[in-house]
C-alpha cells in the first residue's frame, strides 16, 4: 500500500540530489529527476518525490511487505539528508 510523508527540503537540493543518486545508483537501484520532481527504486522499493519552496513530498509506491513503514522511511529520510 502505498505512504506518503514530507521532509524539510534541504538548503542545497543539488548536492542532495547528487549524493542521493549515487547512493541509490551505488546500492544497484535507479534514480531519475532533478530540484522538481523524480522516481526511484532499488532493493524492491519504489518511490517519487516533488518538492516545492519548503519541503520535499515522498511517495513509496511500493515496498516488500517485510519492509517496515518505518525503516524505509529512515533510510530515504538519511538520503535526503535529514
Amino acid at each position: 500500500m502505498p505512504f506518503s510523508f514530507e521532509i524539510r527540503k534541504p538548503e542545497n537540493m543539488t548536492n542532495t540530489l547528487i549524493y542521493t543518486r549515487q547512493k541509490i545508483i551505488n546500492g544497484g537501484g535507479m534514480f531519475l529527476g532533478d530540484e522538481y520532481s523524480g522516481k526511484f527504486s532499488g532493493k524492491g522499493v519504489t518511490g517519487v518525490y516533488t518538492t516545492d519552496n519548503s519541503s520535499v513530498k515522498i511517495t513509496i509506491t511500493k515496498k516488500p511487505a517485510l519492509y517496515p513503514v518505518s525503516a524505509v522511511k529512515s533510510v530515504i529520510e538519511n538520503y535526503f539528508g535529514v
